[in-house]
């Protein structure tokens, strides 16, 4: 695997990986962390969390139903601190 160099970036992969599996996940948070922040996971802080939550709520509404999508970034969020 390779890791996103970034321990909160780490974290977010790693409570994604039960649901969408560790590669998807991992890709998951590098695209969306690009795409939220215009810059790669490893540069991820505490205060991009929530800007990058938004970014995945979509998708996670996808593959996890709405419900579940905001329970997700809700664990992830209390996870770390938020």
């Amino acid at each position: 695997m390779d890791p996103l160099g970034n321990p909160i970036a780490e974290r977010i992969a790693e409570k994604l990986a039960a649901y969408l599996g560790p590669n998807t996940s991992r890709v998951a948070v590098k695209t969306f962390t690009i795409k939220a922040l215009g810059r790669g996971p490893e540069t991820l802080k505490l205060e991009d969390v929530p800007q990058l939550q938004a970014a995945l709520r979509p998708m996670l509404r996808t593959f996890v139903g709405r419900a579940y999508a905001e329970v997700l970034l809700g664990q992830i969020g209390k996870e770390l601190g938020l």
